[in-house]
């Protein structure tokens, strides 16, 4: 006879796995923001990265079932990165503006090779807030991409609000498409969580609740040991 529990797919262990993640997620999405430059992303990206698995493993210490739980961790940039996407393509696809735009600085990023950044100006010559990081006609990895100067005219998608990037108009439906992504990783991460969770089998079949990381010092007896 299968143990009670055995199978039990959703449990309050693996939920909080997925909340740490997702949560891990939704900041990283601030990386698709005017907050954080996008040349810049990469080390406060894997910091937020670590500190998820460091969280996640703090919840029940040791973890019931750390490859699980490594599985899911390796997948929860992939969320990251969409929520990424799908948050400056939505918001320019909601209340963005088709404006022709002059660049008015042009600036080599920190990353290897030669990646331009331009600060643009609208019809006003008010600066229109963020960088746009692609110049239209540019494809990712291409060596011979064109590239814009100071005083040049573009055609871009801005925030109004100032909270995302400009954008070139076809690279919208690039941001929607990643977009669609979004539920199809959250299930994927979400079934990793709930394997995580379970707990492990006893010698003698039972299941048995993991422990809940406590300080040096502590004791059981100081305050009754909650059951997940």
């Amino acid at each position: 006879m299968r143990p009670r529990g055995g199978l039990r797919w959703i449990n309050r262990l693996g939920g909080v796995y997925l909340a740490v993640f997702t949560v891990t997620g939704a900041i990283g999405a601030l990386a698709g923001t005017t907050w954080v430059r996008a040349d810049n992303v990469a080390v406060p990206g894997t910091l937020l990265w670590c500190g998820a698995l460091l969280v996640a493993g703090l919840v029940v210490s040791p973890p019931p079932r750390v490859i699980m739980l490594s599985v899911a961790w390796l997948i929860s940039p992939l969320l990251m990165f969409v929520a990424a996407g799908g948050l400056w393509s939505t918001v320019l696809t909601l209340r963005g503006e088709r404006v022709v735009a002059t660049v008015i600085d042009v600036r080599d990023g920190n990353e290897r090779g030669r990646h331009l950044y331009y600060t643009l100006a609208d019809q006003h010559d008010r600066r229109i807030p963020g960088e746009l990081g692609m110049w239209p006609g540019s494809s990712i990895g291409a060596s011979n991409n064109p590239e814009g100067s100071v005083g040049q005219r573009v055609i871009v998608m801005r925030d109004p609000e100032g909270l995302v990037d400009p954008r070139p108009p076809e690279e919208i439906a690039t941001g929607q498409g990643t977009l669609i992504l979004l539920p199809f990783v959250f299930l994927i991460l979400a079934v990793f969580c709930m394997l995580a969770g379970r707990p492990l089998p006893d010698d003698d079949g039972t299941t048995r609740p993991p422990r809940r990381w406590r300080p040096t010092g502590t004791s059981d007896t100081a305050r009754p040991s909650p059951t997940w």
